[in-house]
């Protein structure tokens, strides 16, 4: 079982985010099914206490499948 890319916590992640320096954007995407050194996957309680820096903006593509499955 993998663990929440957060130090010391040991729950399971539910979703993997990228950091895009170049156009100030977080990236949250579905848990990928092997782990990518150059991704975080997080747990549910630090995907939700996440909160980007100043000026980034926050893309969950997560939605956009629940938006489309509504139509």
């Amino acid at each position: 079982m993998r663990h929440c890319a957060r130090m010391s916590c040991p729950v399971e992640p539910v979703a993997t985010i990228a950091l895009r320096y170049a156009d100030r954007r977080i990236v949250i995407g579905e848990l990928r099914p092997e782990r990518d050194p150059r991704l975080l996957d997080l747990c549910t309680r630090h995907l939700a206490a996440m909160t980007p820096p100043v000026g980034w903006l926050v893309d969950d593509s997560r939605l956009a499948g629940l938006t489309a499955d509504r139509h």
